[in-house]
């Protein structure tokens, strides 16, 4: 084999398409997007499935265990990706953890579409099976479909892998929101093993795309393990990048516990004491959960292109500072919730563009905060770990989720204003304390800007 031959079985093609990101960026981001349809359909359904008698096709929990379970399955579906991760960085690569994944998925809902045929034990069974399927396929597919990104770029294309990656992230709220609504609504319509085929034919769909598409669009570079591929490349890490990774992921925590509020308190706040009746019918409360996960599929593209602009006049502000503006951005979306809770505090019902209005916060939140962060670990992360530590932030986002629903009982014994206010303040002290660090620690600034003095 010739030189020329050899490097191009490691490098990934040149190819250029909107916004001029590599055309692999599509197939990997409609790839993810098939994938959350499949797991947010899945878990749409998951605690009804659960809690239905027997006779409609479910296993007859209680809500309490229902709850449990899904509690389970929701933190080890956010742990796994940093096992996922170290062995796709060590053993796999990144192409063979995207196609494991998938299959491990597919198989998890194959199974529980065969629970609604069995009756007894069995259907219990086959449901926890198919459910461990579904965590050990996202534990590997999540950090390696990430990572998948990254390696489409050189590591110092910054500006470009954001924007990349935030096509990756359309892709995954454009399809959680598909799976919520069109496989949640064909297991309640019809039953809910019809709502699990539907998720296993969008994961299917995902890996029939990928599979069609991978040589042509991303080459064969990520079907080695990231060691080799570092060997090849030469590329060591980012001086301070540990240290930059560990700051990171902290204060997406902080994040998480203020962001993840939404499925608990601000939903039952939804439930309870917002007026949701229009256009002669109730709103569910649960729809409320899409308007972030709209305004962010809104606002990405128009915050991305002023992210080039400012990138073009120098003037682009680095992770932490995106950072921290992501923290404040929840900050005042707080006000809103304070707002709805004071409005409703004698016993009415307050108006649901404090909802509205909040939520939109938190989708500029979100476009500050996953995006550029995925990316940064992406760049400066050292190549034979990129999977490994995606995969920790992961956790972090996890950790913060379950922090969410511990402290969500707080509400009920100090107040809803209260409890907002708390939160505010935690954020606030986040925003501080992550300003101060930027500025005084000079290796988080090089690994956030290599140019930074």
């Amino acid at each position: 084999m010739n030189q020329n031959q050899s490097n191009a079985s490691v490098e990934p093609p040149k190819k250029r398409s909107l916004w001029r990101q590599p055309a692999g960026v599509y197939l990997v981001s409609a790839t993810e997007f098939w994938e959350r349809f499949s797991y947010y359909g899945m878990t749409a359904m998951l605690v009804l499935f659960l809690s239905s008698a027997i006779p409609d096709g479910g296993l007859g929990w209680s809500r309490d265990e229902a709850l449990h379970a899904y509690g389970i399955f929701g933190g080890a579906a956010f742990a796994l990706p940093a096992l996922g991760g170290w062995i796709c960085d060590r053993w796999l690569g990144h192409h063979r953890g995207v196609v494991g994944g998938g299959l491990g998925i597919l198989a998890g809902n194959a199974a529980l579409f065969a629970a609604g045929y069995v009756l007894g034990e069995m259907r219990t069974i086959l449901a926890m099976a198919g459910l461990a399927l579904v965590v050990f396929g996202t534990g590997l597919l999540k950090p390696a479909v990430s990572a998948l990104i990254g390696g489409l770029y050189d590591s110092e294309d910054g500006d470009a892998r954001q924007a990349g990656y935030t096509l990756f992230m359309m892709g995954i709220w454009l399809g959680s929101i598909g799976g919520t609504i069109f496989s949640g609504a064909f297991g309640e319509a019809l039953g809910w093993r019809w709502g699990f085929l539907a998720s296993a034919v969008g994961m299917a769909l995902g890996l029939c795309l990928y599979l069609a598409q991978s040589d042509r669009l991303i080459g064969t570079m990520q079907r080695q393990p990231q060691a080799e591929i570092a060997a090849n490349r030469q590329k060591g890490s980012v001086p301070g990048a540990c240290l930059a990774i560990a700051c990171m992921t902290f204060f997406t925590a902080i994040y998480a516990i203020a962001f993840y509020q939404k499925a608990g308190v601000l939903t039952l706040m939804v439930r309870d004491s917002t007026e949701r009746f229009a256009f002669g019918a109730t709103i569910p409360a649960a729809l409320f959960l899409t308007v972030s996960t709209v305004g962010f599929v809104l606002l990405a593209p128009v915050a991305q292109m002023i992210d080039d602009k400012l990138a073009a006049q120098g003037r682009q502000p680095d992770i932490f500072m995106k950072q921290a503006a992501g923290l404040a951005a929840l900050l005042i979306g707080y006000f809103f919730f304070i707002g709805a809770a004071n409005e409703s505090a004698g016993g009415g019902l307050h108006s649901p563009l404090w909802i509205v209005a909040g939520y939109l916060f938190f989708s500029v939140g979100d476009v500050l905060i996953w995006p550029p962060q995925i990316s940064t670990i992406s760049r400066i992360a050292p190549a034979h770990r990129v999977g490994l530590l995606i995969g920790v932030w992961y956790v972090t986002v996890g950790v913060g989720n379950y922090m969410a629903g511990w402290l969500g009982p707080l509400a009920s014994e100090i107040g809803q204003v209260s409890y907002f206010i708390s939160i505010q303040a935690l954020l606030g002290v986040s925003i501080v304390i992550l300003l101060v660090l930027r500025w005084t620690v000079p290796a988080l600034r090089r690994a956030a800007d290599p140019d930074a003095e």
